[in-house]
């Protein structure tokens, strides 16, 4: 196959698959605000979403660039879809436990805030971790990369990454840290970590869709069957 129709396929693979995403996110901010009603705490994105999602599909193509995988990976890599889903549902069991069987002592009066009304919380969440994977992942990994492939000598190239790869990785858990208890900010940390290393290994190894599809596993089972055993099974 010719380097310039590989290029042209992967191209158009990329506008798709942001074409999609662009609907998915168009159809959760209507269903969003149509969801309000002034009693619900009901999110909604925000228009900076679509913004980063506008660069994300910019970063999304100059992949090759920066020495990673296309983003969607390749036919063989789809069969694999399951592994880096599995261990997101992995981690969200965990924090179920921890959170809701460990730390809370009482039932539930009303939807807690990370989760919002089914089925609304399918469209949010997927948004929601959509935002999550361009702006902590896509973005800056590619950004680094490029930079360290036109700038930087090869001897301390993978030095460099690994440091990245850990910025990274304790970032987003460095943002969402709670103020207490002890432990559970130790596992807070520790879990996040974990959870951003793992994914940074699939974007880095198979292409940033299975990264998101990482968190996608997470976020069904944490936000929104969480919030369906909550809103069916709990407050009725």
């Amino acid at each position: 196959m010719r380097a310039d129709t590989f290029n042209h396929n992967g191209m158009r693979k990329i506008n798709v698959l942001f074409l999609v995403f662009l609907i998915l996110l168009l159809i959760s901010k209507v269903y969003g605000h149509w969801m309000e009603d002034g009693v619900r705490f009901i999110r909604v994105i925000g228009w900076f979403d679509f913004l980063w999602l506008g660069l994300g599909w910019l970063f999304a193509h100059l992949q090759a660039k920066a020495g990673l995988p296309e983003i969607l990976g390749t036919v063989k890599q789809w069969k694999k879809w399951m592994l880096p889903f599995t261990i997101g549902v992995a981690f969200a069991i965990l924090d179920v436990w921890v959170i809701e069987g460990m730390l809370r002592n009482e039932a539930h009066t009303t939807l807690p805030p990370y989760t919002q009304p089914f089925p609304y919380s399918i469209l949010l969440y997927f948004a929601g971790g959509l935002h999550m994977e361009i702006v902590y992942k896509l973005i800056p990994l590619t950004a680094f990369l490029l930079i360290i492939e036109r700038f930087v000598h090869s001897g301390v190239k993978k030095y460099l990454i690994f440091l990245i790869v850990f910025l990274l990785s304790i970032w987003e858990p460095l943002e969402q840290m709670p103020l207490e208890p002890k432990m559970f900010i130790a596992y807070s940390l520790l879990s996040g970590f974990a959870f951003n290393f793992i994914q940074l290994y699939f974007f880095r190894k198979w292409g940033w869709i299975y990264s998101l599809i990482c968190r996608l596993g997470l976020y069904l089972v944490w936000h929104v069957l969480l919030g369906v055993w909550i809103e069916f099974f709990q407050l009725t």
